[in-house]
């Protein structure tokens, strides 16, 4: 790792938006969350369960945004931004974004579904910061509620990470969903470090 590489720091953030509302869907907190989003001022954003669209929800909820949830999120803060579609259903679809104050070279979203029922995804995206002199590759996640299904999109996640050039920097952030504690060891095995253990 060059002497430029280390001294290169950024702040993360990574939330589940839960579509905009607080949990049971009892409200729609989408301009307060944009405000403490705005308030931690970071250079990279990773969102899960972001609304990509919905026919539904405009017609009912008077301060629904006109655009879709992550641009409204993004608004002047971060100029770029990605979409990784997941759950599709009639009324519209969702899935995780990344916002990034650097560009975004290049994303994809792959598809870790594990059965039929939880519809799962992770967005990745190359960022490519002008200070720093290699890529950022970031993987947005949001797994499984199933320990099986997690595990399976674990090992999935490290295969992704170990095809990587080891000289360049990885972010692995969002849901993992991971309450049992058991996503160490595959992510160490890829050589991902959890940095809130740190």
């Amino acid at each position: 790792m060059t002497q430029h590489t280390r001294n290169f720091s950024f702040k993360v953030l990574t939330i589940n938006t839960h579509k905009g509302f607080t949990a049971f869907n009892k409200r729609f907190i989408l301009p307060e969350l944009r405000d403490a989003v705005r308030t931690v001022g970071a250079d990279i954003v990773c969102l899960q369960e972001v609304m990509g669209a919905h026919e539904v929800h405009p017609l009912h909820i008077e301060n629904w945004p006109d655009t879709t949830h992550y641009e409204y999120l993004a608004d002047t803060m971060w100029s770029d931004f990605a979409y990784g579609r997941n759950a599709v259903y009639p009324e519209g679809h969702h899935g995780n974004a990344v916002l990034s104050r650097y560009p975004i070279e290049h994303y994809e979203n792959r598809d870790v579904s594990v059965g039929g029922s939880e519809k799962r995804g992770v967005l990745y995206c190359r960022i490519t910061p002008p200070m720093l002199n290699r890529p950022i590759h970031v993987m947005c996640v949001h797994l499984g509620l199933r320990e099986s299904h997690r595990q399976a999109q674990l090992t999935m996640l490290a295969g992704w990470v170990n095809a990587l050039p080891e000289s360049e920097p990885v972010l692995v952030a969002g849901a993992l969903n991971d309450w049992r504690l058991r996503a160490g060891p595959p992510c160490r095995g890829a050589g991902v470090a959890e940095r809130f253990r740190r």
